[in-house]
């Protein structure tokens, strides 16, 4: 996957490499970083006196910053910027095979799964936004006997899929079961979601009411916005954020509407996206930064996945844990759902 890049000032080499060395010491240490430390932490070859005039210029150029007089420096955020278009380094963090096994169940599960190995491979707090169906149209409805009285619904549209375990009545066989599946699909083949399309094809099937009724609740909750968090704990633990500031973050977070939102304003195809700081849409999270990318059905875009934490973020890991899930991702909903024509790609 391509990255985001802004061309930037020509800082020189020197420059450079002590706000490299700035940035990766205030990522792991979370303390203002000064010359001596500079120069005793890193193979700079330069003089604390040298480092420390450096670091003025980077200062005067809006690159660090001092928290207060007497400290020493730390990224800002446009420090931040120049480090991730033009000096960090590709992680080297080893990559899972796969996450097919997370596929054993539904949907859901995937995708909290994949929320999980997000949050572990970038260390972040991590979101998954799940599919989008909005108004799109049905293109096949499954319902699948699992036995016992369970059964799953799978059902594709053309902006995405989604499966879901289901309780069936004791009084539907299996045979009845696909006698089912083959109405709902008569019915409902290439109409859009809404209560028109389910009612109609509720008339047609009034012997199976009460279990249909349950059926529609399930694809109108599909409908709705859906979003997948793990290692919320990640920004409590972190000192940027004080305890007012933490419950802000989680408040917002716990809303699937705003959290929905924000993907929304950081949708950007098939492309990793870095947003810093002050360059974020909400005010609330002009501290944070956020890592996103999309993940695909075929040649459609259809949900989106990224990771939040303070502009102190390791963006090097949380960029390659992006970039890899989202890659898993898209090939594991691809060999399900895709479609033969993805199948033979692959």
């Amino acid at each position: 996957m391509k990255r985001e890049a802004e061309s930037g000032p020509n800082l020189d080499p020197r420059k450079r490499t002590i706000l490299k060395a700035v940035v990766k010491d205030y990522v792991l240490t979370a303390e203002p970083v000064g010359s001596r430390t500079l120069a005793r932490r890193y193979d700079l070859g330069l003089s604390p006196a040298t480092i420390r005039n450096e670091l003025a210029d980077l200062e005067a150029e809006g690159f660090i910053r001092q928290p207060h007089p007497s400290a020493g420096r730390i990224p800002s955020d446009w420090g931040y910027r120049f480090y991730v278009d033009h000096l960090m380094d590709a992680s080297t963090a080893p990559a899972p095979d796969s996450i097919e096994h997370a596929f054993s169940h539904d949907l859901q599960d995937l995708l909290l799964r994949t929320a999980k190995l997000t949050a572990v491979l970038a260390g972040c707090t991590a979101i998954v936004r799940a599919p989008r169906f909005g108004a799109s149209r049905i293109k096949h409805l499954q319902l699948v006997s699992l036995g016992e009285q369970e059964a799953m619904l799978v059902m594709v549209t053309d902006r995405g899929l989604n499966n879901q375990l289901l309780r069936l009545p004791s009084n539907i066989s299996s045979e009845e079961l696909q006698t089912l599946s083959n109405l709902l699909n008569a019915s409902l083949k290439g109409q859009q979601i809404n209560n028109s399309a389910l009612n109609l094809a509720c008339e047609e099937m009034r012997a199976y009411q009460d279990f249909l009724g349950t059926l529609w609740g399930m694809i109108r909750e599909n409908v709705a916005e859906k979003v997948y968090l793990a290692n919320t704990s990640f920004l409590a633990q972190q000192p940027e954020f004080e305890v007012g500031r933490i419950s802000t973050l989680l408040d917002f977070l716990e809303s699937d509407e705003m959290v929905a939102g924000l993907m929304d304003n950081l949708f950007v195809g098939s492309r990793v996206k870095v947003i810093i700081g002050s360059e974020n849409p909400l005010p609330g999270l002009r501290d944070c930064s956020l890592v996103s990318a999309s993940y695909s059905v075929g040649k459609d875009c259809v949900g989106e996945l990224g990771v939040i934490g303070p502009t102190r973020m390791d963006y090097p890991k949380a960029i390659h844990a992006i970039e890899t899930v989202a890659d898993l991702l898209s090939g594991v909903l691809n060999e399900f759902f895709g479609g033969d024509d993805e199948k033979e790609k692959r």
